[in-house]
């Protein structure tokens, strides 16, 4: 799965509890968690010498952020959206399995493969 499930779920928990907090109603808090899913499918896991620091650290902040975005997006509407949690859920299962293995946390592809050693 990698960082899509990792960093898409991390970002989803926080944008659902950002909007609860918020005072959001359960479609705006649905809605917000979809949307910090969302857009984390396809995310390749390719740490650089196999150590969760780049680009994990920078991938964390930014869906720290996003998460934040997502919450007050989701609040400017009435929740309604054309995509439920479930199916990003789904969506997410099935790109985790078709990503190739390189892209899974083996620090065989990616910016794992492209970094050269300073």
């Amino acid at each position: 799965m990698g960082c899509q499930g990792e960093i898409g779920t991390a970002c989803a928990m926080a944008a659902g509890a950002a909007a609860q907090l918020m005072g959001g109603t359960p479609h705006q808090i649905e809605y917000a968690a979809e949307m910090g899913m969302e857009h984390h499918l396809g995310l390749t896991c390719d740490p650089i010498m196999g150590l969760v620091q780049i680009p994990c650290i920078e991938r964390n902040a930014i869906a720290a952020v996003s998460a934040m975005d997502c919450a007050s997006f989701a609040l400017l509407s009435d929740g309604r959206h054309m995509v439920s949690f479930d199916e990003v859920v789904e969506t997410m299962a099935q790109t985790g399995r078709d990503l190739k293995r390189h892209y899974r946390e083996t620090s065989e592809g990616g910016l794992a493969v492209c970094y050269k050693k300073r």
